[in-house]
């Protein structure tokens, strides 16, 4: 009995070793996390390996963004799955909006991005111009030539997984360990959360605005709780800021403000809108401050006079008539270029016409165009103009701001003004003989022909050529300064 015993547990043994001999092999260590996407902006969360990222489609790109010092930092063909595909495997939700990283290591313990900031907003890799390294200036000279449209992706090929996404406009921040985060596949998260989304605090502006003597430079502040990487966009001309303006604190306050963070100089009306536009929440509301120098008649020559010229009028043919305009408080001189050869506005032009005729400037007075707002830059321009019965409307109700002003346009214009304040009598300057030389003259509306006769007799404007008016062809900033500046001198 006991033999027989003995025997079967040995044939047990014998099977139970056979088992093992061919049951599959178990690692006794599965595969590292790599990344995990959780929250409640998603349907699930999910925990990624290497090989669950390798394995989804691959893509490769070429980013360049400025950091915060600032340098411009280009990363070439950085290769890995794009955010929306990782998103898409956990199930991204409608509602969600913020994307909070949390990578394992680095010098970021988060990072926060809108929705809209990495999966929705067009971002470019822009080469042109590319210079990596410190700048040496602000804002940079590239362009949007040759941009090549580029998605967020993980680079898995990079830093240990960056989070890589382009840049709306050549001067926007984006690049090096400021926001493109890295550590982000050594175990990292990315919570997705839904609701409601934070607004950026407005900046404000030192001094606040109103009248201020001339040369007075202004600061552009946000609150001390707002990242240093977190930029106040701000305009000049009237327009809303937004990605390619101007940025105001690129440099951080410890490098190099003093080059880089410069203050705004007040020389004549200044209207300066800014907005902060940062990663992480939405863009603030826009802030106007509007500035006002009164300058004592005796010194009209000299106003400015220690103004520096634009850097794209070098070898301009209407480089001294835009400066002399500067210098006289009539062009404002912000920002390095003037922008010669663009297209002047209906708006932009009434302003330095009212400037240059002094014209008294009441503000928010109430008059019908509705495509002219109270709060706009030009409302307070185009009413003065219009109350001294310089300027109409292109009908009862509406002013056309935004519209290019064509050369006609201008001669009426600047004939009305001629009329109004000079002394002498014109009647006998108002003649067809002084645009019989224009072989175009049949182009001239009927409702314009006289003041472009006296005009152009009085030489306030001149052809496109020696035979060629053009009335209907819009105007260039350069074209429209050298008209305000001989009214101006006329009228002296």
């Amino acid at each position: 009995m006991l033999k027989k015993l003995i025997a079967g547990l040995a044939g047990l043994c014998i099977i139970a070793g056979l088992l093992i001999m061919t049951a599959p092999q178990v690692s006794n260590a599965e595969e590292a996390v790599a990344l995990t996407v959780k929250g409640d902006g998603v349907q699930k969360e999910v925990q990624f390996t290497l090989a669950d990222l390798e394995a989804l489609p691959q893509k490769t790109y070429s980013y360049s963004g400025y950091n915060h010092w600032p340098s411009l930092k280009v990363f070439k063909d950085l290769t890995g799955p794009t955010l929306k595909s990782i998103l898409d495997v956990a199930g991204l939700k409608d509602d969600a909006v913020l994307l909070i990283f949390r990578p394992s290591g680095g010098k970021f313990v988060h990072m926060d991005f809108t929705r809209a900031q990495l999966l929705d907003e067009p971002r470019y890799y822009f080469p042109d111009g590319e210079n990596p390294g410190d700048c040496v200036e602000w804002p940079p000279q590239r362009s949007e030539k040759g941009k090549v449209p580029v998605e967020t992706i993980i680079a898995l090929n990079d830093s240990n997984g960056r989070v890589c996404f382009g840049q709306c406009s050549p001067n926007e921040p984006t690049g090096g360990d400021c926001v493109m985060i890295q550590e982000m596949l050594k175990n990292g998260v990315i919570e997705v959360t839904t609701g409601p989304l934070q607004q950026w605090e407005a900046p404000s502006a030192d001094p606040s605005l109103g009248l201020v003597a001339q040369g007075t430079k202004v600061t552009l502040n946000k609150s001390e709780d707002i990242p240093d990487n977190v930029m106040i966009y701000y305009t000049l001309d009237g327009s809303e800021p937004t990605y390619g303006s101007y940025i105001f604190n690129i440099s951080y306050p410890s490098f190099r403000p003093e080059e880089m963070n410069k203050p705004i100089p007040v020389n004549g009306k200044v209207t300066i809108k800014a907005r902060i536009i940062g990663f992480g929440k939405s863009d603030s509301e826009v802030k106007t401050f509007q500035y006002y120098t009164k300058t004592p008649d005796s010194s009209d020559e000299t106003v400015g006079n220690n103004v520096n010229p634009f850097t794209d009028l070098e070898n301009h043919w209407a480089k001294d008539s835009i400066n002399t305009l500067v210098n006289k408080g009539i062009i404002d001189k912000a920002g390095t270029e003037f922008m010669p050869s663009e297209k002047v506005t209906r708006a932009q032009f009434t302003q330095w016409l009212v400037r240059a005729l002094k014209i008294e400037v009441n503000q928010d007075v109430d008059f019908s165009f509705k495509d002219v707002p109270a709060g706009a830059w030009y409302h307070d321009d185009v009413a003065a103009a219009v109350q001294a019965g310089l300027i109409k409307g292109i009908n009862d109700v509406n002013f056309a701001p935004n519209e290019n002003i064509t050369r006609e346009q201008i001669a009426v214009i600047i004939s009305r003004a001629l009329k109004k304040n000079s002394t002498k009598d014109l009647s006998h300057a108002i003649t067809d003989q002084s645009i019989d030389k224009f072989s175009d003259k049949a182009d001239i509306s009927s409702w314009a022909r006289q003041e472009i006769a006296l005009a152009v007799s009085c030489g306030l404007i001149n052809g496109i050529s020696k035979d060629t008016f053009a009335p209907k062809s819009n105007t260039t900033r350069a074209e429209a300064s050298s008209m305000i500046l001989r009214l101006y001198e006329r009228l002296q």
